[in-house]
């Protein structure tokens, strides 16, 4: 991802637009989602299935779901939407020609969490994803991370891309991000990383750096 540089903001859900339209895969609006069988295990909210929708408890659901179906990241994923893209409320989060959303998931990296050849432990994650949210992951494309539980996906896929484990500590993680996220082409730096983390939690005292409660 090439991260967004700002400082963080308020929270709560909004969203860009209030119509329930929705993109196929070739990117055009359609009435029904196109490639989705509505027969699935995950039941998301509609906020989770929109374009640009942003803000802490859409972010939620969607980290939520996607950890429970394909893998926590001890509150990584959480990290890194405040990290990119204050939970989505910063203004270039949904710039023009960009299509990384929430969590910055820039092309290449999407492209990766369809490469099966190169990462054949992914088909497995594939497969619960379609049966989870009756999403075929390789037909889906870029744009479609401008909906929340594609970005969480693809984030979380990416991920799994990674060979080294996800670690436990902020400052360790803060280092994985640079390295194997944000990496050596971003503009992120190992410290911004922590001081936003950082001043996300004093808006929110309860939130702890891993994953416990």
């Amino acid at each position: 991802s090439s991260g967004i540089n700002a400082e963080y903001g308020g929270s709560g859900l909004k969203l860009a637009a209030f119509c329930w339209i929705v993109t196929s895969a070739s990117g055009s609006s359609i009435g029904i989602e196109s490639g989705r069988n509505i027969s699935t295990t995950e039941h998301l909210s509609k906020e989770a299935w929109t374009e640009k929708a942003f803000g802490e408890k859409v972010v939620d659901e969607v980290i939520d779901s996607v950890e429970r179906i394909i893998g926590e990241t001890k509150k990584f994923l959480k990290k890194i939407a405040v990290v990119e893209s204050k939970l989505g409320e910063d203004p270039d989060t949904f710039r023009a020609g960009y299509n990384g959303g929430i969590f910055q998931v820039d092309h290449i990296a999407f492209l990766n969490t369809q490469d099966t050849a190169s990462h054949p432990h992914l088909t497995s994650q594939l497969r619960k994803v379609k049966l989870a949210y009756g999403i075929d992951w390789l037909a889906v494309v870029w744009n479609n991370l401008r909906k929340p539980i594609y970005c969480a996906i693809a984030s979380r896929l990416d991920l799994w891309t990674i060979p080294a484990s996800i670690p436990a500590s902020l400052e360790d993680q803060a280092r994985y991000w640079k390295q194997y996220y944000n990496t050596k082409a971003g503009k992120g730096a190992v410290q911004g990383f922590i001081d936003r983390w950082n001043d996300y939690k004093k808006h929110h005292p309860d939130v702890s750096d891993a994953n416990e409660s």
